[in-house]
């Protein structure tokens, strides 16, 4: 999956300038070709007049791209696969139930990528989290559709963990402004590490990259260039 995320190493600070998300363009559209984020989706999320006027903006994008692109191909094999995955779970007789799962990735989690962090704290993360994809996951069965819906959100949490885990051991340096603190790496804000960090997962591989802290540029500018139809912004006027 190309998908590119923007670090968010804390699972803690989500009203802070450290929320990761997916990367997007000045479309809001994603790494993910015709995919479009907003709202709380997005990289520093803010309140509700934020999700307003993203979404507004990513569906006005969004139906732009959909009228000048073909209609894709189905993939029924992607398609068939991603079936099985979600609905794996009622096909259990028994197993475990989603409150464990949940629970392990929480204690997981807790123990291991709390608010101080070492390189080897966070080895032990990643490694107790692909234990319980390895092993629990298979196991997770539901009676109805409701637990079915709990068991899937606790599948997308575990990537959320995973992704997490990754952000916090490719920064090797403390941080006031995410905030983010590894006991191992006490200098705190030094000056080559001020960038993001992204994650992606590419041929089954976690790679990772970096971003400028003003990487989208000059705001006025690029919102003008982007959108001179519906402001009624020309050049050379």
């Amino acid at each position: 999956m190309n998908y590119s995320f923007i670090e968010g190493t804390s699972p803690s600070n989500w009203l802070s300038a450290g929320r990761g998300g997916p990367i997007v363009d000045w479309d809001l559209k994603s790494s993910l070709d015709g995919l479009y984020v907003a709202g709380e989706q997005m990289f520093s999320a803010g309140d509700h007049s934020y999700a307003a006027s993203t979404g507004r903006y990513a569906g006005r994008k969004a139906a732009a791209y959909a009228r000048q692109t073909d209609a894709g191909t189905v993939s029924r094999d992607q398609v068939a696969l991603e079936k099985a995955r979600v609905y794996a779970p009622v096909h259990r007789s028994d197993g475990i139930d989603w409150k464990e799962l949940h629970a392990g990735i929480a204690r997981a989690m807790q123990l291991w990528c709390s608010e101080y962090k070492t390189e080897k704290m966070l080895r032990i993360a990643l490694d107790s989290l692909n234990e319980i994809q390895e092993v629990f996951v298979p196991r997770l069965y539901a009676l109805d559709p409701h637990k079915l819906m709990r068991g899937i959100e606790d599948l997308s949490l575990l990537t959320h963990a995973q992704i997490i885990v990754h952000a916090s051991l490719a920064r090797k340096a403390s941080s006031h402004a995410i905030p983010f603190y590894r006991i191992d790496f006490p200098d705190t804000d030094p000056p080559e590490w001020n960038k993001f960090l992204t994650v992606r997962l590419e041929n089954d591989k976690v790679r990772t990259g970096e971003l400028s802290l003003k990487y989208w540029g000059d705001l006025k500018a690029n919102y003008e260039a982007r959108n001179r139809d519906y402001t009624g912004v020309y050049k050379g006027k």
